[in-house]
């Protein structure tokens, strides 16, 4: 009888699927420049035109994330800040522009509809939408989607969906 124990060792970690929905990856990141760097990866991989869903409570690392996808566009990371107050932030010097989008003190469909949705949308800069939970459905389908979770000690679990490559980071894969 064949030794089974070798060939699960050797065996690939699955990524999470089901049945129509893209693969989901899930890494770790013990510390800002983790997050940074991932948000760095992912960014590389893009083209623009791309819409990009950050879910997480407060505190996680979402701007953070957005601050590495700007180094990975070429864009100066120490341009991007937090858009709660002004809700939409537009930086361009890169590759391709990014568009920086805060729902966090939006509460209805109509008032993300005044943000101009459609027409950010429609250009060719990559979209971050923080709080992206609340964009309605109709504009997140075929968006990328990460979700940030507080797993304790200064740890974050990150789950990336959507990602067609997967980015290649440091940190701690799960």
């Amino acid at each position: 009888m064949a030794d089974r124990s070798k060939t699960r060792a050797r065996a690939r970690p699955k990524k999470k699927t089901t049945a129509g929905a893209p693969a989901t990856r899930t890494v770790f990141s013990l510390s800002e420049e983790e997050t940074e760097d991932l948000g760095r990866a992912l960014a590389r991989g893009l083209r623009g035109g791309e819409l990009v869903l950050l879910v997480g409570d407060l505190g996680l690392g979402k701007t953070v994330f957005v601050r590495g996808m700007a180094t990975g566009l070429g864009i100066e990371p120490e341009d991007v800040s937090s858009p709660s107050f002004t809700l939409v932030q537009h930086y361009r010097g890169g590759r391709v522009p990014l568009c920086h989008v805060d729902l966090y003190r939006l509460s209805s469909d109509e008032e993300i509809g005044t943000l101009g949705i459609d027409e950010i949308l429609a250009t060719d800069a990559v979209v971050v939408v923080e709080w992206g939970e609340r964009l309605p459905p109709f504009w997140r389908k075929d968006a990328i989607t990460v979700r940030f979770h507080d797993v304790g000690e200064g740890c974050r679990q990150i789950e990336l969906q959507g990602v067609g490559a997967a980015p290649t980071i440091r940190g701690g894969d799960a």
